[in-house]
């Protein structure tokens, strides 16, 4: 009975062994095909992942493709206004001339802006467009030698036909030459005697009213820069930015001497609004320019990358050595667009030109002794006619000393403004306007808008005529933008009860904020929507 049930159980013990080992077996069996559908779930996913990239490049690139295709239909329409302002201005010539001028500057605009492109000189319907209304200008309106620096006449002609490639250098003239000693290095290359060519022959006339003017401006200047603890060079950039003018207003919406902005003119405490404009200014933009350079040259430790950055913003020079690899500036260059690559040659060239210009062809330059200044309260509201009448100083030389007083009138709301005066009148003066007549004084209030207010419900308030506020604050539109300054006329007894700030004055709406494409951020291509969220879709998976 015991050998019985032994046998049983080693029965029973061998069975469940062999079934172990034929389910072991079987067990292999399946994972084998669970394996092979993890790898092929992968590969399928990985696929999956390609053709999703794939899809997302593909309408990437129709998306460039459409955004290039609106692009040149808009630059179509745009030449095909010029043309229309061509046709326009040709109508009023004979009729209307002050008309026909007026349409031509704005052709003469709108061409610029189409200029901006670096292939512009390539374009024969762009260019024979701008030779024609450039010889009509020069034939019914003003000879192109008379021009200033501003004038987007004169911006045309240099942008499509001063090519100083085409220039042939007089080698005579550079013989035995010394280079003057400067703190910034001056580099006599090809390209510097191209631009000291063409600056004394092409463009001679408009050169030699730039150093007219430096001979009056120069030495009023000349003592900020060395108080600043900037190279004395560095005065003739000037030149360059604006031909010495203090009421220089470029396409670009920069003002001024050295040519702020509204922006980096507000990062350097240069206020104003349309009565004032401290970009004008001549010590407060000459310090404010000398600060901005030498922040430019301690963030590069190189006097032309910094002038470069002065040119275009640090941003486009920062990327141009990021492509160079390099802070060589004669490397770095070759990535600039045309305006900054000639920056630095044409200031060199500027500056040996006014550090010798008898040798050059141009008349010795005998500076002006300056005139001793000091500033004096005076009213706001103003005009500068009625000062100079009392005071008995010459409306010329007020005008010269004080050229941030856009409206030849010291600026409504701004008491006790510091206007500039020559010293030895300063007794006229205040004898002046102790005289002045109550009749002669007007009274504002500044309101700065915070966006959407009614100028009509604004004139309601204070009880004027909503006409007549939006005359005298040159207004554009019946709402205010955010930031915008409105000039109210109040009697004597309320304007007391306010006092505001110069930041408080300035106009800081977007309008006046606004600038043109020479220092716009370069437009980056932004996919679409859906595209964006596929690219981090498959970020995820790919993480996973």
């Amino acid at each position: 009975m015991k050998n019985l049930v032994k046998n049983a159980w080693l029965t029973i013990g061998v069975g469940l062994i062999g079934a172990l080992m034929v389910g072991c077996s079987s067990s292999k069996d399946m994972v084998r095909p669970v394996a092979q559908q993890i790898k092929a779930d992968s590969l399928h996913k990985l696929d999956s992942l390609a053709r999703l990239a794939e899809r997302d490049s593909i309408e990437t690139i129709r998306l460039k493709e459409a955004e290039l295709r609106q692009a040149a239909r808009k630059r179509k329409g745009k030449i095909a206004e010029a043309s229309r302002l061509y046709d326009v201005a040709l109508s009023q010539i004979n009729t209307a001339r002050d008309s026909a001028q007026q349409t031509l500057n704005q052709l003469f605009e709108l061409i610029n802006e189409l200029a901006e492109s670096d292939k512009c000189e390539t374009d024969s319907t762009l260019c024979g467009l701008a030779f024609y209304a450039l010889q009509t200008y020069h034939r019914y309106i003003q000879p192109l030698s008379a021009l200033d620096s501003d004038n987007p006449a004169l911006a045309i002609h240099e942008r499509l036909f001063g090519k100083v490639d085409e220039i042939t250098v007089d080698e005579s003239k550079f013989l035995g030459f010394i280079m003057p000693k400067t703190t910034i290095p001056m580099e006599l290359n090809d390209e510097v005697k191209k631009f000291i060519t063409y600056f004394s022959t092409r463009h001679k006339d408009h050169f030699q009213r730039y150093l007219k003017r430096a001979e009056v401006y120069f030495p009023m200047i000349e003592r900020i820069i060395a108080e600043e603890g900037m190279p004395p060079e560095i005065i003739n950039l000037s030149i360059i930015e604006s031909g010495v003018n203090p009421h220089a207003h470029s396409r670009a919406n920069a003002l001024g001497m050295w040519q702020f902005i509204k922006p980096t003119g507000k990062l350097y405490d240069l206020e104003g609004n349309q009565w004032f404009d401290e970009r004008r200014n001549l010590e407060k933009s000459t310090r404010a320019s000398m600060r901005f350079l030498k922040s430019l040259y301690e963030t590069y430790g190189d006097w032309y990358l910094a002038l470069s950055a002065y040119n275009a913003g640090p941003g486009k020079v920062n990327r141009s050595i990021q492509k160079a690899k390099s802070k060589d500036f004669w490397k770095v260059r070759k990535y600039f667009r045309r305006e900054t690559k000639e920056y630095v040659p044409r200031f060199v060239a500027a500056t040996i030109i006014a550090m010798n210009p008898e040798r050059f062809g141009f008349e010795p330059l005998r500076y002006k002794e300056p005139i001793p200044i000091v500033k004096f309260p005076v009213p706001q509201g103003v005009l500068l006619e009625t000062i100079a009448y009392y005071s008995r100083i010459s409306i010329d030389t007020l005008r010269l000393l004080n050229p941030e007083l856009v409206k030849d009138m010291t600026p409504p709301a701004y008491e006790n403004y510091p206007l500039v005066v020559p010293l030895d009148r300063l007794n006229d003066i205040e004898i002046g306007l102790i005289h002045l007549p109550a009749s002669e004084r007007k009274y504002f209030i500044a309101y700065k808008a915070h966006g959407g207010e009614s100028v009509k419900t604004l004139a309601k308030k204070h009880q004027v005529d909503a006409n007549a506020l939006y005359a005298f604050n040159g207004l554009k539109s019946w709402t205010l933008q955010k930031g915008a300054v409105l000039m109210i006329p109040v009697n004597a007894e309320v304007a007391k009860a306010y006092s505001f700030s110069r930041s408080e004055l300035s106009d800081e709406s977007a309008t006046a904020m606004r600038y043109g494409r020479r220092y716009k951020r370069t437009t980056t291509y932004k996919t679409s929507t859906a595209s964006a969220s596929r690219k981090k879709q498959v970020k995820k998976q790919v993480r996973r």
